[in-house]
């Protein structure tokens, strides 16, 4: 008997693991009273989760439910078209209460009322949900329900409908199939949530760059800057490619609307989302221009090289040096505006470090990232800094940062495997023929002081100053060697 029931264990498992990679379809509907309310409609299976279903949310003290506080009129059905009984879990998550698990179809609707929220603690509206008078953007965090699974990347075969009101479009990174308004996901359901979509009746771009096939979706106030945008990003995407010797191929969008509030932007995986307040010209670049390139740097750092645990000073830190590099290597930003950056940049790092008597380490300031943004994006970018500098002093500047970051991206952004610390440090020694174990126990483990003065000398730059009050100029006589340091580094 125990052959049969061997047999028949196996079958059912076979039969349950069939059903638990079915495709997951959504369906969204925005005609529902006058664009005030996304109906979304979808089939989960459950079966894994355990009857489990969740929204990722992005939770406050003043809102603990995130974004799922305004999903309301949630129903459940079974298989057989029956209403099930479900408990709220807290926190955007849901357990039905049925012995039987598997396949069930679930409906709710999306009030688009998320402006009433500070969402300062996860990035901002820009990151989250908001209304134009053009339309809508959301994202996918905003949108979907999705299995309580312990590995998102198990999720595949995801398609996503739209049903919209007459003269409205969708724009998303997503594949366009031959069916109006659908789209398939390319990759796992990471890629539905971590991305954003815009839906109205803005103005859509779209334009070739290398292997990147870029989508603009721009409100009417910033289309007629659409060529301000593209001249900044295709010199940024060429530029960053070469640095890392490599790019992730794949359809990008970029949505841009007009804030009353900020400038501000985030990165997705295959998109970003940015905000800008007031004119949008060459003089203002300097302000909405890095954080348009800061957030493309991200498809290579950040959602391409992805850290096994937090590394938020390497993903942000580096991030914002190269950013500030390639502006200045293709004069999208001049000298004295490099040189006014890092100033900035050394300022706050002196208040955080002086005046607030913050003793952190730069590693350890990523579990509190908003907190310790200072530390994190400022310190990050010195240690940047000073290991461009100490990689070019150790192979008489025939290599730099650029190097360490092809040689990451080779080993880990192209096969998929997220790095560690250990990794980083292993790349360096590999690109300088050196041990740099001690720079980074000093400056990103450590607390040691990052001798920026030192390091601008370097490169041929005076550092003048204290405190909150500090100047970078050309030094007077500098050396050869210095020039062509700060060549490598600035490309001047």
């Amino acid at each position: 008997m125990k052959r049969p029931l061997f047999l028949l264990a196996a079958i059912l498992f076979s039969l349950s693991s069939i059903s638990q990679s079915k495709p997951t379809n959504y369906n969204l509907d925005f005609t529902k009273q006058n664009q005030n309310i996304v109906h979304v409609k979808t089939n989960l299976d459950l079966t894994v989760a355990k009857n489990k279903f969740l929204m990722m949310t992005h939770g406050s003290e003043k809102n603990p439910d995130g974004e799922a506080k305004f999903l309301k009129n949630l129903i459940v059905k079974n298989s057989n078209g029956k209403p099930e009984k479900f408990n709220y879990l807290g926190e955007g998550s849901w357990e039905i209460q049925s012995p039987v698990s598997g396949n069930f179809s679930i409906e709710y609707d999306i009030l688009l009322d998320h402006n009433t929220e500070n969402w300062d603690h996860c990035g901002g509206y820009d990151e989250v949900a908001y209304k134009t008078s053009e339309g809508l953007f959301f994202t996918g965090y905003s949108l979907f329900l999705i299995p309580d699974v312990p590995k998102l990347a198990d999720i595949k075969e995801i398609s996503v409908d739209f049903t919209l009101p007459k003269n409205w479009k969708v724009s998303n990174p997503w594949i366009k199939t031959s069916k109006s308004n659908h789209f398939n996901i390319n990759n796992d359901i990471r890629f539905l949530l971590n991305n954003c979509i815009f839906v109205g009746t803005h103005y859509e771009r779209e334009i070739k760059i290398g292997d990147f096939e870029l989508l603009f979706a721009l409100g009417s106030s910033m289309r007629p800057s659409e060529n301000d945008f593209i001249e900044l990003m295709k010199p940024i995407i060429e530029s960053a490619t070469k640095v890392f010797n490599g790019s992730p191929k794949k359809k990008y969008l970029i949505i841009v609307n007009e804030s009353t509030l900020m400038t501000d932007g985030g990165a997705f995986r295959s998109s970003f989302s940015q905000i800008i307040k007031g004119k949008v010209n060459k003089n203002s670049r300097t302000n909405w221009g890095h954080i348009m390139a800061h957030e493309t740097v991200h498809l290579w750092n950040g959602h391409t090289l992805i850290p096994k645990q937090q590394e938020e000073w390497f993903k942000e830190g580096f991030t914002d040096y190269l950013t500030n590099i390639l502006l200045t290597r293709n004069k999208i930003i001049d000298e004295p505006t490099f040189y006014k950056r890092f100033e900035n940049v050394i300022t706050k790092y002196n208040i955080t470090r002086d005046l607030l008597q913050n003793k952190l380490s730069i590693q350890e300031c990523g579990n509190n990232k908003d907190q310790n943004r200072y530390l994190v994006y400022g310190g990050g970018a010195l240690v940047a800094l000073g290991l461009d500098v100490e990689i070019r002093k150790s192979t008489n500047n025939t290599k730099g940062l650029d190097d360490l970051c092809a040689g990451l991206y080779a080993q880990f952004g192209k096969t998929n495997t997220p790095y560690e610390l250990k990794d980083i440090i292993a790349v360096t020694n590999q690109v300088t023929n050196k041990n740099f174990q001690s720079f980074f126990d000093d400056y990103v483990t450590g607390t040691k002081r990052i001798p920026v003065t030192e390091y601008l000398a370097d490169m041929g730059l005076q550092l003048d100053g204290f405190m909150e009050d500090v100047y970078i100029t050309a030094a007077e006589k500098p050396s050869a060697s210095q020039l062509e340091i700060k060549k490598g580094i600035l490309g001047l």
